[in-house]
């Protein structure tokens, strides 16, 4: 059989094909979404506050908001691309989000770094050791994304078609939402615990305990909360590994925990 290939494929599949398929993704994703939105909006709130008034903080947490700013833009980039259709693509930007934010931590807990980070000799994969002493669940999502996205997986063994989707529950767009959720999940809980002296009374994870130190302690209703939106992705039964206390090795302004 014949095969015709016009030169506007790829002009079709941004321009028409992504479209529909986004159509498709509103109508069977869109409680999904509202919910991911909503916690992605209040760790926005919090970074964008900070970033209103940087004197306010350390400059270790100066450049943290700067990072936690970029991922936000990352997590929003990973949703877009699910939307059009692309199942195979958000992992790998998440992966990368999960990783920017271990290297958050580890500049707050370890601020001698910093000039090695800034400057691009730092070892990165390393951060994800000094994340787990705050958030270990992000040590395990790290290594998820990275054996289903960034290497070569049995996701990447059968053509993912740009078609429309049609089932919540298909076994791909099911995968990349429960990520979404806890990449967004995690975003949250870094950017409160980045500023949790600012957030005060409204924090839902940590608690200010004392200059640099915070304590890992959602309430029962959150920790139901909690459980319901990661909806078993393989992060929530995780959660009770984290650490619950916390200190920073450097000094902080503000009284802020990291």
């Amino acid at each position: 059989m014949k095969v015709i290939v016009t030169s506007d494929v790829l002009v079709n599949q941004l321009r028409r094909d992504s479209v529909l398929i986004a159509e498709s993704f509103d109508s069977l994703c869109s409680t999904d979404l509202q919910e991911i939105s909503a916690l992605y909006s209040e760790a926005s709130a919090i970074l964008l506050g900070a970033a209103q008034d940087l004197e306010r903080f350390t400059p270790v947490q100066a450049w943290a908001v700067e990072v936690l700013i970029n991922v936000a833009g990352s997590i929003s980039a990973a949703a877009l691309v699910l939307r059009a259709g692309y199942t195979l693509v958000p992992g790998v930007v998440l992966r990368n989000s999960v990783e920017a934010m271990a290297v958050c931590l580890h500049g707050l807990l370890q601020p001698d770094d910093l000039k090695k980070i800034r400057s691009g000799d730092f070892n990165t994969p390393s951060a994800i050791t000094t994340a787990k002493r705050v958030i270990p669940p992000i040590g395990h999502m790290n290594g998820l994304l990275s054996n289903l996205f960034i290497h070569i997986s049995p996701l990447h063994q059968k053509i993912k078609p740009l078609v429309p989707y049609t089932d919540r529950k298909a076994p791909a767009l099911d995968l990349n939402l429960k990520t979404l959720r806890a990449v967004v999940w995690l975003f949250y809980v870094v950017s409160e615990f980045t500023f949790v002296s600012s957030v005060g009374a409204r924090a839902r994870y940590w608690k200010f305990a004392s200059p640099n130190t915070a304590t890992f302690d959602p309430s029962a209703e959150e920790r139901r909360w909690m459980k319901q939106f990661l909806e078993d992705g393989g992060v929530e039964n995780r959660t009770q590994d984290v650490q619950p206390t916390v200190q920073a090795d450097g000094p902080t302004s503000g009284g802020s925990s990291a």
